[in-house]
C-alpha cells in the first residue's frame, strides 16, 4: 500500500515540530526584582506558570534563559487598558512608574 506524498510530508512536519518544541531552553537563572526597599530573587522559576512578586515592584532584572512578560495583575493579567512589559533575557527596566504583580515566562 502506498502512503501519499502529502500524508507523509504532514507527518514528518508533526514530528519535527513536536522535536524542536522541546529543544527550548528552560527558564534557568534568576530574576531579581525591587520594589525601591526590598528585593525578591526567584531562581529557575518553572515553565508554564505565573509567578507572583508578591507585592508590586518597580525594576526588573531578567537573568534567565527566557524572556519573560511582567503584568499588572497578580495573575498574569492585566487590568483594562493597562499594558504588559516585554522584558528580553539580560536586560533590566529599573524606576518605572508602572508597578508589576507577576511574570510569565515567553514560550511556555
Amino acid at each position: 500500500m502506498a502512503v501519499p506524498r502529502s500524508l507523509t510530508a504532514l507527518v514528518g512536519a508533526a514530528a519535527l515540530s513536536l522535536t524542536l518544541a522541546g529543544c527550548s531552553d528552560p527558564p534557568i537563572g534568576t530574576i531579581i526584582a525591587s520594589d525601591g526597599t526590598t528585593v525578591q530573587k526567584l531562581t529557575s522559576p518553572l515553565s508554564g506558570d505565573c509567578h507572583g512578586f508578591g507585592q508590586g515592584v518597580t525594576a526588573v532584572r531578567n537573568n534567565l534563559l527566557s524572556d519573560v512578560v511582567l503584568h499588572h495583575g497578580p495573575d498574569c493579567t492585566d487590568p483594562e487598558g493597562a499594558a504588559t512589559f516585554y522584558l528580553a533575557t539580560n536586560t533590566a527596566v529599573e524606576d518605572a512608574s508602572e508597578h508589576w504583580l507577576s511574570f510569565s515566562i515567553v514560550g511556555s
